[in-house]
């Protein structure tokens, strides 16, 4: 146990260092609650606060979520978010559609999934409903066998669908431990890395879940 905290530590390293040194830094802190009915489906209210480098708010975020999965190589999602971003003079509220595919598989203690993701999110500052996304992801997870951990990597880039580029690339590091079919808690590190002068922006993010 003692050397899985060490490799835990290790890997983390990295984003200790980048707060030293750069002020592009945020810390995300998500909750999930999520209620399975009808058999394939599930319902998730996810309420989500985002810290800038100095720990105060810079976002706050609700989503409600509909999954639906009828195989367990295939899964739909659709979920509505309401972003308020908090000003100096007066806060900013935008509104947002998401829309999931995602594909799954197992190979032994690995899990893999591709995941495509179609949005007007406003990540980038864009004006609400004036651009859409495309935003494909795969993700490779590692199940700790005995120690219901999971270490995972996953790689997101951003497609405008307005501007007809990728513009952006995320890269998300992290580990996640259930203690329970209901509880389950993770930790993260996510870089977002602009394809163009705009700085990278480094975050440390903390994930609960709850499932009824």
């Amino acid at each position: 146990m003692k050397r899985l905290f060490g490799i835990i530590l290790l890997c983390f390293a990295p984003v200790l260092l980048v707060q030293a040194k750069t002020e592009k830094f945020g810390t995300w802190i998500e909750l999930t609650f999520t209620k399975k009915f009808l058999k394939d489906f599930e319902f998730s209210i996810i309420p989500e606060i985002r810290l800038q480098d100095d720990f105060t708010v810079d976002e706050y975020i609700f989503e409600g979520k509909l999954g639906y999965d009828p195989f367990k190589f295939l899964g739909f999602a659709a979920a509505y978010r309401h972003n308020t971003n908090v000003k100096k003079n007066e806060d900013e509220i935008s509104h947002s559609a998401v829309f999931d595919v995602t594909g799954k598989t197992d190979f032994g203690r690995f899990s893999g999934s591709l995941r495509a993701r179609f949005t007007n999110d406003t990540d980038s500052g864009d004006v609400p409903w004036e651009s859409f996304y495309f935003r494909p992801r795969a993700k490779l997870a590692y199940n700790i066998k005995g120690m219901k951990i999971e270490p995972y990597i996953n790689f997101e880039v951003f497609h405008s669908f307005r501007e007809k580029e990728y513009y952006k690339g995320r890269f998300d590091i992290g580990v996640s431990r259930k203690f329970s079919k209901k509880h389950e808690i993770g930790l993260y590190y996510r870089l977002n890395d602009y394809f163009s002068d705009r700085n990278s922006i480094h975050i440390l993010g903390i994930n609960y879940g709850f499932k009824f």
